[in-house]
């Protein structure tokens, strides 16, 4: 969750008390769907005690393998021969024309669109799932599972359908505690044939990863 005002004070106030780092992980940028997005909390570091980071693999394409990190000035040499030590140099081509694709807009005019498509496409999926419970969760909707459900089983059968939800319970480090639930990405859903998709999910849910017969 988005901490609020006064808690990322203190953060960073601890931080600059302690001579600690904050990395800032910016997962999702501008594509967040509710609100607004909340600014960065570098952006409110008066001590430079905050390292971002970021990627554009969410919000164009994974395959340009190009990330970023903004950093305290103190910092830029030590982590600029970190960077070239740990990865090999992204192709330059690549990067001058990212940063003119940025320089004339085009990014937010793109990232714009993406909100626009993801909002309707997250709006249809909840309309086809039959439940009332779900959720978003960054670029997914979370579908609850009644206890006693195997979501790992659930997400085989799926798979073998040709869908791909994600179990819930395997982000849980105690599988004493585990919610059973369903990952359902919002980026890629096909334009038509969305409610058979889910009806079968439903029928998957129904047997709780027993088996189920689905056509």
């Amino acid at each position: 969750m988005t901490l609020s005002l006064a808690r990322r004070q203190q953060l960073l106030a601890w931080a600059a008390s302690s001579g600690s780092w904050i990395i800032e992980d910016d997962y999702l940028s501008e594509l967040q769907l509710a609100g607004r997005a909340a600014p960065a909390l570098a952006s409110q570091d008066r001590n430079g005690r905050v390292i971002y980071v970021g990627t554009f693999s969410k919000t164009l394409s994974p395959g340009l393998r190009l990330g970023f990190m903004v950093v305290p000035p103190a910092l830029v040499n030590r982590l600029g021969d970190v960077a070239a030590a740990l990865a090999p140099t992204p192709a330059v081509a690549s990067q001058l024309a990212l940063a003119e694709f940025m320089r004339k807009g085009h990014y937010l005019r793109h990232l714009r669109k993406m909100k626009r498509l993801y909002r309707a496409r997250a709006s249809a999926l909840q309309l086809a799932l039959p439940a009332d419970e779900v959720t978003m969760a960054g670029l997914a909707l979370l579908l609850p599972l009644p206890q006693g459900c195997d979501d790992l089983a659930i997400a085989a059968q799926a798979q073998a359908l040709g869908l791909a939800p994600a179990p819930l319970s395997i982000w849980y480090a105690d599988q004493t505690y585990a919610r059973r639930g369903l990952l359902l990405g919002i980026t890629n859903l096909p334009e038509e044939g969305l409610e058979v998709c889910c009806a079968c999910l439903a029928e998957l849910a129904r047997f709780g990863g027993g088996e189920a017969l689905v056509e």
